[in-house]
């Protein structure tokens, strides 16, 4: 995965707890508000899943932004952030493009447009028209 923070591009590797940064192995453990990377413990804060997101590190406020690689499969689409569903856009075996609209999500009396992470067929919708969702959840899955 990249992520850009601040302006800087790094590339992330993730196996278990082990994370390569640029090549360079460091151990990471994730608590609820707390990483702790090569031994040195950080307390984190952050907006919902957003992008680009605001992370907190230690009072220091940073800007990051995640992209995957084009060869990266993605098999699901899961809510950015915490809401309810105003609109679903596609149906079960619908052929859609990377970028397409899939749904519409309200928060906070404000629609959110929720895009397609890759070209792909629709195998599975877990969303409804009415339904609250919180962050993270899955949406829809794809074959």
């Amino acid at each position: 995965m990249k992520v850009k923070v601040n302006g800087n591009n790094y590339n992330i590797e993730m196996i278990g707890q082990k994370v390569s940064v640029n090549g360079r192995q460091i151990s990471v453990v994730l608590d609820e508000n707390e990483i702790t990377i090569g031994g040195k413990k950080f307390h984190l804060d952050y907006t919902d899943d957003a992008e680009p997101a605001l992370m907190i590190v230690n009072g220091m406020t940073y800007i990051v932004s995640k992209s995957s690689e084009p060869t990266e499969s993605t098999k699901q689409l899961k809510a950015p952030i915490s809401g309810r569903i105003v609109d679903v856009l596609v149906k079960v075996g619908d052929n859609i493009k990377k970028g397409q609209t899939v749904l519409i999500l309200e928060s906070m009396k404000m629609e959110s447009y929720i895009h397609s992470p890759t070209t792909a067929k629709i195998s599975e919708l877990m969303a409804q028209i009415g339904q609250s969702v919180k962050s993270g959840q899955v949406l829809v899955t794809f074959v």
